[in-house]
């Protein structure tokens, strides 16, 4: 309770204004001076003949460990690690992941077998790949293979092969039944559910490689949804932008009217009071058409 009657500090005023945090400390230490300081230590410790010495962008790979545990703190900040290798794991959200990525349709395939294993469905279910994979590239120490082959992503015909496995399914749906029909514990039945599992394994794997495209595809219609926003706010603006020249050039018109020169009675004549009633009409006019424009 105390703590809700004390008076504001200054410590308060920080915390309700910072709404994002403050950056890292060292970005202080990001001078021009202190990169003056590392490149003249790395040309110390380049060798003589190294050609690379007017190079400042291999700062990690010029200077040894020891060398930058020796560094004053200030010059430590400089150097940036070294980016991981391919094969390198590690975690992210728990999760581990690569550089080169993770393989996660192996993995679900993995899991999927373990659940139909655990769940007696299929014991020695194992998934496997039906279709060339899109990944797979020749290899550069091998002289014969530097043609591109038909495993190559893009040249892969999708399409195709989810075509050939939806009428594959649906004669092993045929075969199955008559399986069944003729000996429902036939031991052809179970190898057959394995075959149709296998089928729709590879068709759910070619599906998800439309990701990308699908990704693509996704942000080209957000952006056209944009632009076509966009033009249209430019064509409300226009539209309002006349209106207000048509109110500006009312207001001009019944600024410009004749006014009666004679005095007297003749002011209340029918005529006069006729005009003065136009020109208020006309008045109420633009005023609702600015009021229009203004919303």
């Amino acid at each position: 309770m105390d703590d809700l009657q004390r008076p504001p500090t200054p410590e308060d005023e920080d915390i309700k204004l910072n709404f994002f945090p403050d950056p890292p400390p060292f970005y202080k230490y990001f001078t021009t001076e202190n990169l003056a300081r590392l490149k003249d230590i790395e040309k110390e410790a380049a060798p003589e003949n190294d050609d690379t010495n007017s190079s400042t962008s291999k700062a990690a790979t010029k200077l040894s460990a020891e060398r930058i545990l020796a560094l004053p703190t200030e010059l430590r900040y400089l150097i940036p690690p070294e980016p991981p290798a391919d094969d390198a794991e590690f975690h992210v959200f728990g999760a581990v992941e690569s550089a080169k990525g993770a393989n996660n349709l192996m993995k679900n395939m993995d899991y999927i077998a373990d659940q139909l294993r655990f769940q007696d469905v299929f014991h020695d279910w194992t998934y496997e790949q039906l279709y060339p994979s899109p990944s797979t590239e020749p290899s550069a120490d091998d002289p014969s293979a530097q043609q591109p082959t038909t495993s190559n992503s893009a040249s892969l015909d999708r399409q195709n092969y989810l075509f050939r496995f939806l009428r594959s399914i649906l004669l092993s749906y045929i075969s199955l039944l008559g399986i069944v029909a003729a000996n429902p514990t036939s031991e052809q039945k179970e190898q057959k559910l394995k075959d149709i599992m296998t089928l729709v394994a590879n068709m759910h794997a070619l599906i998800n490689e439309y990701r990308p495209h699908q990704a693509r595809q996704t942000l080209i219609a957000k952006m056209e949804e944009q632009v076509r926003k966009k033009r249209e706010e430019i064509e409300s603006v226009k539209r309002i932008g006349e209106k207000v020249k048509e109110v500006l050039a009312g207001f001009g018109g019944v600024d410009g009217e004749d006014k009666p020169s004679n005095g007297g009675e003749e002011t209340l004549e029918d005529g006069t009071r006729a005009r003065e009633e136009d020109r208020q009409r006309v008045q109420r006019g633009m005023w609702d058409a600015i009021n229009e424009v203004v919303g």
